[in-house]
């Protein structure tokens, strides 16, 4: 009875989400000409923000006392399909993903009294953003690898060192950054540290070059730390702990970012169906052909069975259950298929699916990001690889 509420609660959830989707989001992008391949104004960025959270969707993950409604994971995964699969330039922004609230939503415990308010409640409340600080130039897969410094002074720490590639950095206001703690000992520890965002007359990290991805979208940056005072309270956690609140969060992330594949990839069907049936070649709809409807069944075939598998991940984190190499295999397949479902959505569109603008292109470029981030591909078959042979 108890899943049944539940599931009902999500359902109700899902349909008020498409209600905005397409009530208020998408004729506020178009009302605004708002391109994911053009930078997208703080002022707009600050409306999805705020009309999400009055509607209850940011940070919908969170605990009740957090401000949120302490949806399951799967009701989340769920949600994120939806929005994927609109095709909103801003639905990132919707749930709190890029820069908000679920940023920091699994490290809630780990915040001092002191940081959750003048950090966490900003956030959740839709006031400010964050982002998470750990890739750099000499570190990506190999986490361990971090240049970037800590040096104890007095009261402080000072930072020095440059990040990249770092999701939300344009609309942060803070970051947690990964530092490698120099000791007064001459021993090295890697610590996370909440750093400020440089304002006039306040020390804090400054946003370096965009860099557009393949996709077109300008939500990537550098965070640079010129001589970066940080006060010792401004750890986070334990020092020395810092790559662990990476990892805390990795396998549910990794699950997670597979129902955002899932939706682009039935986007991707849909536009595709829909396009078998209205273009006519030899003078009849080319699904009629048997090559493209063998095309669209590998397509749907594929997701489907992307779809079982990560539901079935998900409720085993939901139920606390250990996920590591299953999250991973979520992570490979989900991408895969979703750069295999791409590929054959070009293929059935033929010349429209490669012009410049058209919604089949844009997804093919995003698709083959899907690869890399969060861990590439390669480096989730080492991590399948190691839990097979634990056992």
């Amino acid at each position: 009875m108890q899943d049944t509420v539940k599931n009902k609660n999500i359902e109700e959830l899902r349909k008020s989400l498409l209600q905005f989707i397409h009530n208020e989001l998408l004729p506020f992008e178009k009302d605004h000409e708002i391109d994911a391949e053009k930078e997208i104004p703080m002022e707009q960025i600050k409306w999805v923000r705020k009309r999400s959270k009055e509607l209850g969707f940011y940070g919908i993950s969170l605990p009740k006392e957090a401000g949120g409604q302490a949806i399951s994971l799967k009701g989340l995964c769920l949600l994120k399909e939806e929005l994927a699969k609109s095709g909103a330039a801003l639905w990132g922004h919707v749930l709190g993903e890029i820069g908000g609230p679920l940023r920091i939503g699994q490290m809630l415990k780990i915040f001092t009294p002191e940081q959750i308010t003048k950090y966490v409640w900003p956030v959740i409340n839709a006031d400010q953003g964050c982002c998470f600080a750990l890739s750099e130039p000499d570190a990506g897969s190999d986490a361990h690898a971090i240049q970037t410094t800590a040096v104890r002074d007095g009261n402080d720490y000072i930072i020095e060192g440059k990040k990249h590639f770092i999701s939300a950095a344009p609309y942060a206001d803070w970051a947690i950054v990964m530092a490698k703690e120099i000791m007064e000992t001459g021993g090295e520890r890697v610590t996370a540290f909440i750093v400020e965002k440089q304002s006039q007359g306040r020390s804090g990290f400054e946003v370096g070059n965009i860099q557009i991805p393949i996709s077109g979208e300008w939500s990537t940056a550098e965070l640079l730390f010129r001589q970066c005072r940080v006060p010792a309270s401004n750890i986070l956690g334990q020092p020395g702990k810092g790559l662990l609140l990476g990892l805390s969060r990795i396998n549910e992330n990794r699950a997670s970012w597979g129902a955002t594949y899932l939706g682009v990839a039935q986007r991707l069907l849909e536009l595709s169906i829909h396009h078998a049936k209205e273009r006519i070649q030899f003078g009849r709809p080319i699904g009629e052909f048997q090559v493209i409807q063998h095309m669209l069944s590998e397509m749907a075939t594929e997701i489907y069975a992307a779809r079982c598998m990560l539901y079935d991940v998900i409720e085993k984190v939901d139920n606390g259950e250990e996920v590591r190499g299953a999250s991973s295999m979520v992570k490979v397949f989900s991408s895969e298929v979703a750069c295999r479902v791409a590929d054959k959505a070009v293929q059935i569109f033929g010349g429209q699916g490669l012009m410049k603008g058209h919604p089949v292109e844009k997804m093919y470029r995003d698709v083959r990001m899907f690869r890399i981030l969060t861990g590439t591909t390669e480096v989730q078959k080492n991590t399948i690889a190691k839990e097979l042979l634990k056992k």
